[in-house]
Protein backbone atom coordinates (compact mmCIF):
# COMPACT_ATOMS: atom_id res chain seq x y z
CA UNK A 1 0.00 0.00 0.00
CA UNK A 2 1.32 3.43 -0.95
CA UNK A 3 1.92 5.64 2.09
CA UNK A 4 0.80 9.26 1.99
CA UNK A 5 3.76 11.58 1.50
CA UNK A 6 2.42 13.80 4.31
CA UNK A 7 1.45 11.01 6.74
CA UNK A 8 3.46 12.49 9.62
CA UNK A 9 1.84 15.88 9.09
CA UNK A 10 -1.61 14.26 8.91
CA UNK A 11 -1.05 12.65 12.32
CA UNK A 12 0.20 15.91 13.87
CA UNK A 13 -2.27 16.98 16.59
CA UNK A 14 -1.60 20.71 16.23
CA UNK A 15 -2.27 20.63 12.49
CA UNK A 16 -5.49 18.72 13.15
CA UNK A 17 -6.57 21.41 15.62
CA UNK A 18 -5.79 24.06 13.02
CA UNK A 19 -7.94 22.17 10.51
CA UNK A 20 -10.78 22.16 13.06
CA UNK A 21 -10.63 25.93 13.51
CA UNK A 22 -8.87 26.16 16.87
CA UNK A 23 -6.94 29.42 17.19
CA UNK A 24 -3.44 28.45 18.24
CA UNK A 25 -1.06 30.73 20.07
CA UNK A 26 2.73 31.03 19.61
CA UNK A 27 3.13 28.12 22.02
CA UNK A 28 0.94 25.93 19.78
CA UNK A 29 -1.84 25.73 22.37
CA UNK A 30 -5.46 26.67 21.56
CA UNK A 31 -6.65 30.03 22.89
CA UNK A 32 -9.69 30.56 25.11
CA UNK A 33 -12.62 32.99 24.99
CA UNK A 34 -15.36 33.76 27.55
CA UNK A 35 -18.42 31.53 27.25
CA UNK A 36 -20.99 33.63 25.31
CA UNK A 37 -24.01 31.68 26.64
CA UNK A 38 -26.66 34.31 27.52
CA UNK A 39 -27.80 32.12 30.41
CA UNK A 40 -25.32 32.93 33.18
CA UNK A 41 -26.29 29.79 35.08
CA UNK A 42 -25.14 27.61 32.19
CA UNK A 43 -22.05 29.62 31.34
CA UNK A 44 -18.71 27.86 31.74
CA UNK A 45 -16.64 30.07 34.07
CA UNK A 46 -13.45 28.68 32.55
CA UNK A 47 -14.49 29.87 29.09
CA UNK A 48 -14.39 27.96 25.84
CA UNK A 49 -11.75 27.08 23.31
CA UNK A 50 -11.63 29.74 20.61
CA UNK A 51 -12.69 28.28 17.27
CA UNK A 52 -13.21 30.32 14.12
CA UNK A 53 -13.58 28.77 10.69
CA UNK A 54 -12.01 25.39 10.03
CA UNK A 55 -13.82 22.15 9.28
CA UNK A 56 -16.52 20.10 10.98
CA UNK A 57 -17.38 16.40 10.66
CA UNK A 58 -13.87 15.75 9.37
CA UNK A 59 -12.90 12.56 7.59
CA UNK A 60 -9.75 11.43 5.83
CA UNK A 61 -9.43 11.45 2.06
CA UNK A 62 -6.46 10.39 -0.06
CA UNK A 63 -5.60 12.49 -3.10
CA UNK A 64 -3.53 11.41 -6.10
CA UNK A 65 -2.63 12.44 -9.64
CA UNK A 66 -6.20 12.23 -10.96
CA UNK A 67 -7.38 14.85 -8.45
CA UNK A 68 -7.36 18.33 -9.90
CA UNK A 69 -7.09 20.73 -6.98
CA UNK A 70 -8.61 24.22 -6.70
CA UNK A 71 -8.43 27.02 -4.17
CA UNK A 72 -9.81 30.53 -3.76
CA UNK A 73 -6.95 32.94 -3.07
CA UNK A 74 -5.77 36.57 -2.96
CA UNK A 75 -3.97 37.88 -6.03
CA UNK A 76 -1.97 40.31 -3.88
CA UNK A 77 0.02 37.31 -2.64
CA UNK A 78 1.45 36.85 -6.14
CA UNK A 79 4.03 39.49 -5.27
CA UNK A 80 5.73 37.08 -2.86
CA UNK A 81 6.71 34.59 -5.53
CA UNK A 82 4.20 34.45 -8.36
CA UNK A 83 1.74 31.64 -8.91
CA UNK A 84 3.84 28.98 -7.08
CA UNK A 85 3.41 31.02 -3.89
CA UNK A 86 -0.36 30.52 -4.07
CA UNK A 87 0.08 26.74 -4.03
CA UNK A 88 1.41 26.87 -0.47
CA UNK A 89 -1.86 26.76 1.44
CA UNK A 90 -3.52 23.88 3.28
CA UNK A 91 -6.98 24.98 2.11
CA UNK A 92 -8.20 23.34 -1.13
CA UNK A 93 -11.19 21.76 -2.84
CA UNK A 94 -11.56 19.10 -5.50
CA UNK A 95 -12.79 19.75 -9.03
CA UNK A 96 -16.28 18.34 -8.45
CA UNK A 97 -16.76 20.72 -5.51
CA UNK A 98 -15.54 23.63 -7.63
CA UNK A 99 -18.05 22.75 -10.34
CA UNK A 100 -20.81 22.53 -7.73
CA UNK A 101 -19.84 25.94 -6.34
CA UNK A 102 -20.02 27.42 -9.84
CA UNK A 103 -23.40 25.80 -10.46
CA UNK A 104 -24.81 27.17 -7.19
CA UNK A 105 -23.56 30.66 -8.03
CA UNK A 106 -25.30 30.56 -11.40
CA UNK A 107 -28.51 29.17 -9.88
CA UNK A 108 -28.58 31.87 -7.20
CA UNK A 109 -27.66 34.60 -9.68
CA UNK A 110 -24.71 35.82 -7.60
CA UNK A 111 -21.05 36.25 -8.40
CA UNK A 112 -18.79 33.26 -7.94
CA UNK A 113 -16.66 35.02 -5.32
CA UNK A 114 -19.76 35.78 -3.23
CA UNK A 115 -20.99 32.18 -3.42
CA UNK A 116 -17.53 31.06 -2.33
CA UNK A 117 -17.77 33.32 0.72
CA UNK A 118 -21.21 31.92 1.57
CA UNK A 119 -20.47 28.24 1.02
CA UNK A 120 -16.88 28.15 2.30
CA UNK A 121 -17.32 30.70 5.15
CA UNK A 122 -14.77 33.26 3.92
CA UNK A 123 -15.18 36.66 5.64
CA UNK A 124 -14.12 39.88 3.93
CA UNK A 125 -11.21 40.93 6.12
CA UNK A 126 -7.43 40.96 6.30
CA UNK A 127 -6.09 37.58 7.25
CA UNK A 128 -8.73 35.74 5.23
CA UNK A 129 -8.90 35.99 1.44
CA UNK A 130 -9.73 38.60 -1.18
CA UNK A 131 -11.29 35.78 -3.25
CA UNK A 132 -10.11 37.52 -6.43
CA UNK A 133 -8.16 34.65 -7.98
CA UNK A 134 -8.75 30.91 -8.45
CA UNK A 135 -5.76 28.59 -8.58
CA UNK A 136 -5.74 25.02 -9.91
CA UNK A 137 -3.00 22.39 -10.01
CA UNK A 138 -2.51 18.64 -10.40
CA UNK A 139 -0.74 16.41 -7.90
CA UNK A 140 2.57 14.97 -9.13
CA UNK A 141 2.42 11.45 -10.57
CA UNK A 142 3.18 8.81 -7.93
CA UNK A 143 2.39 11.15 -5.02
CA UNK A 144 -0.38 10.30 -2.53
CA UNK A 145 -1.55 13.11 -0.23
CA UNK A 146 -3.72 12.67 2.87
CA UNK A 147 -6.18 15.46 3.67
CA UNK A 148 -8.86 16.30 6.20
CA UNK A 149 -12.23 16.84 4.47
CA UNK A 150 -15.50 18.30 5.67
CA UNK A 151 -17.83 21.29 5.46
CA UNK A 152 -16.70 24.64 6.78
CA UNK A 153 -17.39 26.03 10.23
CA UNK A 154 -19.02 29.43 10.69
CA UNK A 155 -16.33 32.12 10.55
CA UNK A 156 -16.27 35.74 11.69
CA UNK A 157 -13.93 38.67 11.11
CA UNK A 158 -15.00 42.03 12.47
CA UNK A 159 -18.61 42.63 11.50
CA UNK A 160 -18.56 40.05 8.71
CA UNK A 161 -20.09 36.76 9.89
CA UNK A 162 -20.27 33.89 7.42
CA UNK A 163 -22.67 31.28 8.77
CA UNK A 164 -22.68 27.65 7.72
CA UNK A 165 -26.29 26.79 8.56
CA UNK A 166 -26.58 23.37 10.28
CA UNK A 167 -30.25 23.15 9.34
CA UNK A 168 -29.33 22.85 5.65
CA UNK A 169 -26.87 19.92 5.52
CA UNK A 170 -27.76 19.27 1.89
CA UNK A 171 -26.01 22.54 1.06
CA UNK A 172 -22.78 21.71 2.88
CA UNK A 173 -19.74 22.21 0.68
CA UNK A 174 -16.76 19.97 1.38
CA UNK A 175 -13.38 21.60 1.75
CA UNK A 176 -9.94 20.07 2.16
CA UNK A 177 -7.18 20.82 4.64
CA UNK A 178 -3.84 19.41 3.45
CA UNK A 179 -1.45 19.08 6.41
CA UNK A 180 2.10 20.08 5.59
CA UNK A 181 1.19 23.09 3.47
CA UNK A 182 1.06 26.67 4.72
CA UNK A 183 3.30 27.10 7.77
CA UNK A 184 3.68 23.70 9.45
CA UNK A 185 5.38 24.26 12.78
CA UNK A 186 5.40 27.98 12.01
CA UNK A 187 7.90 27.52 9.17
CA UNK A 188 6.59 28.72 5.82
CA UNK A 189 9.69 27.48 3.99
CA UNK A 190 8.67 23.89 4.83
CA UNK A 191 5.25 24.49 3.30
CA UNK A 192 6.77 25.94 0.13
CA UNK A 193 9.15 23.01 -0.20
CA UNK A 194 6.27 20.57 0.26
CA UNK A 195 4.06 22.37 -2.27
CA UNK A 196 6.83 22.20 -4.87
CA UNK A 197 7.45 18.52 -4.12
CA UNK A 198 3.81 17.38 -4.06
CA UNK A 199 2.24 19.47 -6.84
CA UNK A 200 3.05 19.38 -10.54
CA UNK A 201 3.80 23.09 -10.74
CA UNK A 202 3.89 22.95 -14.55
CA UNK A 203 0.11 22.35 -14.46
CA UNK A 204 -0.64 25.32 -12.19
CA UNK A 205 -3.16 27.76 -13.65
CA UNK A 206 -5.00 30.81 -12.41
CA UNK A 207 -8.46 32.14 -13.22
CA UNK A 208 -10.24 35.40 -12.55
CA UNK A 209 -13.48 34.64 -10.64
CA UNK A 210 -14.91 37.93 -11.92
CA UNK A 211 -14.67 36.73 -15.53
CA UNK A 212 -17.90 36.71 -17.54
CA UNK A 213 -17.99 32.95 -17.96
CA UNK A 214 -18.15 32.43 -14.19
CA UNK A 215 -20.88 34.92 -13.41
CA UNK A 216 -24.43 35.97 -14.36
CA UNK A 217 -24.54 38.44 -17.26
Amino acid sequence: MVRAVNEAYFLDSQLRMEAEGYQLGPDGKPGMIPDPNPDAARRNPKGLFHRNGGLVAMRRVNLAQDNRMFRIASSKDLKWGGLPNLLNSPWWMEEDRMRLLLDRARTAGVRLSEMARRQLALPIADGWTDADIIVSVHIRPGILIAAHAGPGRTAAAGDDLRIIAPEAPHLFMDQLYVPGLGKPGGDRTKGMANANAWFDTATAKSFDPAAKGFNPA
